[in-house]
């Protein structure tokens, strides 16, 4: 069975990185989360974000661990008495999601405009991804052709 991407749902365009679609302490905790090989505990991730030089109180984290869970960004298991905490997906992965999100959201809603605005930027900003953006087209075409 495929795992589904979480849901963002909030794009803050003017923010960088993943504070477009997330909390500042929530992407702290999802750095420290993926800075580690293994599962982590609130103390943990606590500590992590510290060694940073962010100051958070263990209810704090405790309370944006089990948002990011209940939005499905984390698995947790129960060891002891603690939960345990792993990102259910990459950093990479993530970005990968929101992206698509908010392509998927522009063109459902505004497709003409929003196809207009990518091809006018993309030649303000780099020209020789023009290029390349229509070989993509043709190769789809060709694909599509195929079926």
């Amino acid at each position: 069975m495929e795992q589904q991407s979480p849901r963002v749902s909030v794009f803050r365009p003017r923010e960088e990185g993943l504070e477009t679609t997330l909390g500042t302490l929530e992407c702290q905790v999802m750095d420290a989360l993926w800075s580690g090989a293994d599962s982590m505990c609130v103390d943990d991730v606590r500590r992590i974000i510290q060694e940073t030089g962010k100051e958070s109180a263990y209810t704090t984290i405790m309370t944006t661990l089990a948002r990011l869970h209940k939005k499905g960004f984390l698995e947790r298991t129960m060891k002891g008495r603690a939960y345990y905490y792993m990102p259910r997906v990459s950093r990479r992965e993530l970005g990968t999601s929101v992206t698509k999100q908010v392509i998927d959201g522009l063109l459902a809603t505004f497709a003409e405009p929003a196809m207009s605005y990518f091809v006018d930027a993309l030649g303000e900003n780099d020209p020789d991804k023009l290029d390349a953006l229509a070989q993509l087209i043709r190769e789809k075409r060709k694909l599509a052709e195929g079926k």
